[in-house]
C-alpha cells in the first residue's frame, strides 16, 4: 500500500540530527538527516520507553527494529551528505547553519511551509544558539520557529539520529543493511563537498545583502 504524505498540512514538524562531526578530520563525511511529520505523536510509537536512542550505541536488533518501524510511518526523510575533504572544519554557529540550511532547502521545496524545526541541541551556549538561529533564518529568508532539545527527552531527534547513522554507515562502507530499510522512504539525498557547501552559503548570503561584498574568510 502506498503511503500518503500530507505536504499541505497546517502544521509540519521537522526533526534534525547529524552523524559525524565537522571538526574531526577523521570523519570523512558528515551526514545531516531531517524527518518531517504532520503528527508529532507518530514519533512516540517508534519505540517504547523514554530512553535516549543513538545509532552508534544501539544494538543491531534495536537498530533493525527501529528502522523498520520508521519505514512504516508517514515520515518524509531528507538527507544531506557533506564530504569534508579531510578538513578540520570549525564547529561554529555559521558552519552548522550552513549544513542545516542546505538540508532545509530540500525540506522547504517539498513542504508548503514548516511550523517548527526541532534540532538535537548542538550548542550549549545560548549566544551560539542565538547566532545559529539568526544565521539559519537569514538564509531561509522566512520566519520559522526553531527549537533546540535534549535528545534524552525527545524521540523525534533520536529518530533523525538513527537515520543519519544508517546513512553514514552506508557512506563509509560499514554496511548498507540499515540504510536499505529506509531508502524507499527518502525524499531527497543531497551530496556535496565542504568547499562547495560554503560557496553556496556565501552566494546565498550575498543575495540577502544587496550591495555588500561578502567573501568567505576561511573554508
Amino acid at each position: 500500500m502506498t503511503k500518503m504524505i500530507n505536504m499541505k498540512s497546517d502544521k509540519i514538524y521537522v526533526y534534525i540530527d547529524e552523524s559525524g562531526t565537522l571538526p574531526d578530520p577523521k570523519d570523512r563525511v558528515i551526514v545531516v538527516a531531517a524527518v518531517g511529520t504532520t503528527s508529532p505523536s507518530q514519533v512516540e510509537d517508534i519505540y517504547k520507553g523514554k530512553i535516549e536512542l543513538k545509532f552508534y550505541t544501539a544494538g543491531e536488533k534495536t537498530k533493525l527494529a527501529v528502522l523498520i518501524k520508521i519505514a512504516q510511518k508517514n515520515f518524509a526523510i531528507f538527507v544531506l551528505i557533506v564530504d569534508k575533504k579531510g578538513r578540520k572544519v570549525p564547529d561554529s554557529p555559521e558552519n552548522f547553519a550552513t549544513i542545516s540550511w542546505l538540508l532545509m532547502e530540500d525540506v522547504l521545496d517539498f513542504y508548503t511551509d514548516v511550523t517548527e524545526i526541532i534540532f538535537d541541541k548542538h550548542f550549549t551556549s545560548e549566544k551560539k544558539i542565538e547566532e545559529f538561529n539568526t544565521t539559519l533564518i537569514g538564509q531561509l529568508k522566512r520566519q520559522v520557529k526553531i527549537e533546540h532539545v535534549d535528545s534524552r527527552f525527545n524521540k523525534g531527534v533520536n529518530i533523525a539520529d538513527m537515520i543519519a547513522g544508517a546513512v553514514l554507515a552506508n557512506e563509509t562502507n560499514k554496511g548498507s543493511k540499515f540504510y536499505d530499510l529506509i531508502v524507499n522512504e527518502v525524499i531527497s539525498v543531497k551530496k556535496l563537498n565542504w568547499p562547495e557547501a560554503k560557496r553556496r552559503f556565501f552566494d546565498k548570503k550575498k543575495t540577502c545583502r544587496t550591495g555588500v561584498n561578502t567573501h568567505p574568510s576561511k573554508l
